[in-house]
């Protein structure tokens, strides 16, 4: 059974690791023996104003040590891909039938969840596809993309490798839908789309993907292009492709109706 690995390392941020090198002891410095009058005393009434200065450096330190860190996520952990930074979907009060919402998997509102044994803002883009199409259809609200994660995983469709293909039809059933495969031509596709069909694209490596990834077609523009809804980039959301470009890296396409 083939599945979708929806991790895009090509828009994941790269972390490389850095070791830090053991420190080396300098070597000691050779014994010397100092005349009494070598030895220069500070004067005791000196002691309480450097103690104020090495003080207030300490301070200032320790406030430039927390505003760094705090910039770049190194206070209570790291900073996860669910960041304040992560795209943000369309709201709940704009869903309704007949339109496609644009929704991501990297959405701080469930992007650090678990889904596919790793964090759904990089495996999640299966259910986020499946909740647009079942909100385009259905116009409700009850099944956000963490929703439908947790629903794919009961199913068993949420493998280490993503998720199943078999999700997007046996679990398109079980949420009232009716999901047909339809080759990857031109015509076959606009068809659907004019029909008011959302469609659900599975993608190999090329302008979505590194490895494989899931998106939605959620129309057709006046100038005849495809309106792409990618769950993993407002970027390539918001431009319209040309169907050969598009249906060019398709592995599969399923088209949705209302049962």
């Amino acid at each position: 059974m083939p599945y979708t690995n929806s991790f895009d390392a090509r828009l994941r941020p790269n972390r490389s690791v850095y070791r830090a090198r053991p420190l080396r002891r300098a070597c000691a410095p050779e014994s010397r023996t100092h005349a009494a009058s070598d030895v220069r005393r500070i004067p005791s009434r000196s002691l309480p104003q450097l103690a104020v200065v090495l003080a207030l450096l300490i301070a200032l330190g320790g406030a430039c040590w927390y505003a760094v860190s705090t910039l770049t996520g190194l206070v209570d952990g790291a900073q996860s891909s669910g960041s304040l930074a992560g795209p943000q979907s369309t709201p709940k009060s704009a869903w309704k039938a007949g339109e496609v919402p644009a929704l991501y998997q990297r959405d701080p509102a469930w992007a650090d969840g678990t889904y596919a044994e790793d964090d759904f803002g990089t495996t999640g883009c299966g259910p986020t596809c499946m909740a647009m199409a079942y909100v385009a259809l259905t116009g409700r609200t009850d099944m956000t993309p963490a929703d439908m994660g947790a629903f794919s995983e009961r199913l068993g469709c949420a493998t280490p490798d993503g998720t199943a293909w078999t999700f997007m039809t046996e679990g398109a059933a079980e949420l009232g839908l009716v999901a047909e495969e339809v080759p990857a031509d031109e015509q076959n596709v606009r068809r659907a789309l004019l029909s008011g069909s959302p469609v659900i694209c599975s993608v190999g490596p090329g302008d979505f993907t590194s490895t494989g990834h899931f998106i939605v077609l959620a129309g057709i523009d006046e100038q005849g292009r495809l309106l792409v809804r990618d769950p993993n980039s407002p970027e390539r959301t918001g431009k319209a492709w040309d169907f050969a470009t598009v249906l060019g890296q398709c592995r599969a396409i399923w088209a949705y109706t209302a049962a």
